[in-house]
C-alpha cells in the first residue's frame, strides 16, 4: 500500500519516499532532508532504512564498476 504513512509526525507516505528515490535520493539522510520523515521522533527510521535497502537492492548493477578476471 503506497499511500500508507511511514512518518506520522511529518505525514510522509511510502509514495512520497518512492518519489524521492526517483528524484535521486539514495540514503536515509536524503529522505530526511527532502521529506523531513524521521526527523521528529525517529520511530520510523527503521522502516525508512528498510525502504532504502529495498530500493538499493533493486538498482541494476553498474557494469562499469565490475571487475572481470
Amino acid at each position: 500500500m503506497k499511500n500508507r504513512l511511514v512518518c506520522i509526525c511529518n505525514v510522509v507516505s511510502v509514495k512520497e519516499i518512492i518519489t524521492t528515490f526517483n528524484k535521486g535520493a539514495s540514503c536515509t539522510s536524503d529522505i530526511q532532508k527532502i521529506t523531513r520523515a524521521g526527523t521528529t521522533c525517529g520511530k520510523c527510521l527503521v522502516e525508512i532504512d528498510g525502504l532504502v535497502e529495498e530500493f538499493l537492492s533493486r538498482l541494476p548493477e553498474n557494469p562499469q564498476q565490475r571487475i572481470n578476471f
